[in-house]
């Protein structure tokens, strides 16, 4: 061998034995506290691949599946929209739930297969409404189930011709006064009867109001009160408004003066300093607004650039903020000072320092935050975790890094937190004492990406993956009864 062959042979094999220590250092010293940088929204220029918008005849198609003659609807608390009936994540009137499964798990009622996404049930009336996606008919469609069998009754639908980004359903229908509110992932609005499915009325929020649908479609679920449906477009005139439930028409609208723009997020009812008021986390800012219709306060100081939780009340004049993607979260407090109101940040934080949520709304239960902390959490990332808001951004407790979720949902029922991981296992834990406890735990779901709320009524669990939906019985009386009899 030539003295520059072996030359050249001595600095390659040195160059391979250096990456090799700068590797081996690299894996063992990993940490993702070490200032990764996570995908931030909007480089790869998503918003730019949108299916161009076409004209959309809402609610232009119905099927009767099965006649509802003789079905014996149960009439118990229902589920009637996004977060429950006081849209806290609280299953307040939840009976007594069984925890000690056994080998096989919960008692499984009953499954359906649904479009691949995340649209998560209503329940009310004994039934069970999904704004679902059809592949096939390229459609959105309002689906309505029984909910003590599973079978399908009807479905309104129209033809949605759009692209797959995640999937394609996301939203929630709002139920009241025996109507159906859904708002689709092109922010298509609809309200249906929801005994007979008839259509009654339709608003294209992107054609009439200037809505730009947010870069992974829309995920705002509609707010039903008073026999108003409240709806926050955030288009170039129109921040927030309301109409009639039944007839459609528009009762007030609020001029978008914070220049907000349609986030993932959903409007809020709150009482501040004694003033009921809808709460709204958009693009660009916050905002309360009276029940009339009035702008009473906004807040620009906390601006993440993709927002998809909704705004949490933690104490008569305070709201935690949080969102993903690296934004953290943040405590406003609103002051009421001789009829003027005022706003002021009381902190800022990284998910590596506070409690945090990437996609699922904290729960505030018991003067207590409970949140699964994002991606970019650091040694936290993915736990359960708990925080008193009077003492953020410390954190009380966590479910420990054996017990990560993902992104998945989560809510309060018997006193207990219900969540669903990425994969679709159940877990149930209860805080006491600051401390977490595991009392139960079950893969349940068959898919990926969980990440669709879950629905609570009469001791029933509904959740779901990517493209299925599970009922879940969790009565004590069920499953007493099942034991007696075997």
């Amino acid at each position: 061998m030539s003295t520059i062959a072996h030359s050249i042979l001595v600095i390659f094999t040195g160059l391979c034995l250096l990456t090799a220590v700068v590797g081996i250092h690299a894996y063992v010293n990993y940490s993702p506290d070490l200032g990764l940088v996570y995908a931030e929204p909007g480089l790869d220029n998503s918003d730019q691949r949108q299916t161009a918008t076409v004209a959309v005849t809402i609610g232009e198609h119905f099927e009767r599946l099965l006649a509802d003659d003789g079905i014996a609807f149960s009439d118990g608390e229902p589920w009637p929209g996004f977060r429950g009936p006081a849209r806290d994540n609280i299953a307040a009137a939840a009976p007594s739930l069984q925890t000690d499964w056994g080998t096989d798990g919960p008692r499984v009622l009953w499954r359906q297969r649904l479009g691949e996404g995340y649209a998560a049930p209503a329940v009310a009336y004994g039934r069970v409404y999904v704004l679902d996606y059809l592949e096939e008919e390229e459609a959105d469609a309002l689906r309505c189930f029984v909910l003590a069998d599973g079978r399908e009754l009807w479905r309104r639908s129209y033809r949605n011709p759009m692209r797959r980004n995640h999937g394609k359903s996301r939203t929630i229908p709002a139920v009241a006064a025996n109507t159906v509110v859904t708002l689709g992932p092109q922010a298509h609005v609809m309200a249906t009867d929801a005994s007979s499915g008839e259509f009654l009325w339709g608003s294209d929020l992107v054609r009439e109001y200037g809505t730009e649908v947010p870069q992974w479609y829309a995920g705002q679920c509609p707010l039903i009160d008073h026999g108003a449906v409240i709806l926050a477009p955030a288009g170039p005139e129109q921040l927030l408004l309301a109409r009639d439930l039944r007839s459609g028409e528009v009762r007030w609208q609020l001029a978008n003066v914070p220049g907000l723009k349609m986030s993932h997020g959903s409007v809020v009812p709150m009482r501040l300093h004694g003033v009921r008021q809808y709460v709204y986390a958009g693009i660009g800012g916050v905002v309360g607004v009276s029940e009339a219709g009035e702008l009473l306060w906004f807040s620009r100081e906390w601006q993440p650039p993709v927002w998809a939780p909704s705004p949490v009340q933690v104490a008569d004049n305070r709201i935690f903020l949080t969102a993903g993607y690296g934004a953290g979260s943040a405590l406003l407090e609103i002051d009421l000072q001789d009829g003027a109101w005022s706003t002021r940040q009381l902190g800022q934080w990284k998910a590596t320092q506070a409690p945090a949520c990437e996609q699922q709304t904290p729960i505030y239960y018991q003067g207590m935050l409970f949140t699964i902390q994002p991606k970019d959490a650091g040694a936290l990332r993915a736990q359960l975790v708990a925080a008193d808001p009077a003492q953020l951004p410390a954190v009380s407790a966590s479910s420990g890094r054996e017990q990560r979720f993902g992104i998945g949902p989560f809510l309060v029922a018997d006193g207990c937190l219900w969540i669903v991981d990425d994969d679709g296992r159940l877990s149930v834990f209860r805080y006491r004492q600051g401390a977490f406890e595991q009392i139960a735990s079950h893969r349940v779901l068959s898919g990926v990406d969980s990440w669709g709320p879950i629905a609570m009524a009469d001791g029933l669990m509904l959740v779901r993956d990517d493209k299925a939906m599970a009922c879940i019985d969790l009565r004590r009386e069920t499953r007493l009864a099942t034991q007696s009899a075997q």
